[in-house]
């Protein structure tokens, strides 16, 4: 478990569980939630990166919560070796405060020393997935509906998700369709945030399912993009996002590293069909970003590896075993190229108080 310090009162805390069964899950889910109980924690939000045959196991554990979650399959319900696990974020100090619209949408918000924190997961679309352009639309709609709970709106972003069915199909009009959110919002004027988009399946059989997180406040905090030492910015082939963000405030400093892989300084795929190099590269240019903060890999509070086969997870392994482990949740997902096999998206933080 890791800690960031929001304030005199509240520690957010990150628990990543890699699963080796169904059963395993039930039994680890309920060893997480007994260590954050005995402590007087509260789970914020649960993302689940597992088979639809973990469904009873996950059933259980989320019976009557009211916390944002975010599921995902793999891209192989029966992939050998197995690669699912969760990530949960907690809350001590403070008590958070839950709300939802719907069935779905649910958002959760927290605050200490003032400043204010709102978390979103598992949003779906209300337009039907035969526009690709619209179903996009629809979904940052929903998004930003979910923390206008909370009185947020999506300029207070600073990081997002997109986990997009079949990604690979329709990420041209996806990316048309934010970038035009974006502009009519005028995220653009501003900070852009940090995001990931990936291919996978979902529960709910819709194209997107995303999450966000936002911040706002008097502070004093600041929220900065953070340019990549090793890669060009995504806007320069289409894709609206930052390549990190970081925050700071009185009491930490966390970079939220946006879906990484093996991408060239120009902005074109390397290492084509060789996973071991891509893996290298991938982790060298987050090492990058980390260093010009301050930081490095040994700071990873969250991060997602995610993996186009299953059997590339044992190719990380080997990297992690000469190089240093991080925390970190595994999945078996599409990266948004189809000649990219590899990527991670990381956040580490240090606590200055």
């Amino acid at each position: 478990m890791r800690e960031i310090v929001l304030g005199k009162k509240a520690k957010e805390l990150h628990i990543p569980i890699s699963f080796y069964s169904a059963e395993d899950a039930k039994d680890k889910l309920e060893l997480a939630a007994n260590t954050l109980g005995a402590i007087g924690a509260k789970i914020i939000t649960l993302e689940i990166f597992a088979p639809k045959s973990f469904e009873a196991a996950i059933a259980d554990f989320t019976r009557g919560s009211e916390y944002p979650i975010n599921w995902i399959y793999p891209l192989e319900q029966a992939s050998k070796p197995l690669l699912a696990g969760a990530h949960i974020t907690a809350l001590s100090g403070i008590e958070p405060k839950f709300a939802k619209a719907g069935d779905s949408t649910r958002a959760v918000c927290y605050s200490d020393e003032n400043i204010s924190y709102c978390r979103t997961f598992g949003i779906t679309s209300d337009i039907p997935n035969s526009d690709p352009y619209a179903h996009t639309i629809g979904n940052l709609h929903k998004l930003e509906k979910a923390l206008s709970l909370f009185g947020f709106n999506y300029r207070d972003i600073v990081r997002t998700w997109f986990y997009n069915d079949d990604i690979l199909s329709w990420y041209a009009p996806f990316n048309t369709a934010r970038t035009d959110f974006y502009s009519e919002r005028g995220i653009f004027n501003g900070l852009l945030p940090a995001s990931t988009g990936i291919g996978a399946p979902n529960p709910s059989g819709q194209r997107i399912i995303s999450g966000a997180i936002a911040i706002k406040g008097a502070g004093p905090w600041t929220a900065e993009e953070v340019d990549s030492p090793l890669q060009c910015g995504a806007p320069k082939y289409g894709s609206s996002f930052s390549r990190a963000v970081e925050i700071r405030t009185p009491y930490s400093k966390r970079v939220m590293v946006s879906g990484t892989a093996s991408i060239e300084a120009g902005g074109k795929t390397a290492h084509v069909g060789d996973i071991d190099r891509q893996i290298r590269l991938t982790l060298e240019v987050i090492e990058a970003i980390l260093k010009s903060r301050g930081m490095n890999l040994s700071d990873t509070v969250r991060s997602v590896v995610y993996c186009l086969r299953p059997e590339y997870y044992e190719n990380f392994t080997e990297w992690a075993k000469k190089n240093g482990t991080f925390p970190h949740c595994p999945s078996n997902s599409i990266v948004c190229r189809d000649d990219l096999l590899f990527e991670i998206e990381l956040e580490a933080a240090v606590n200055t108080l």
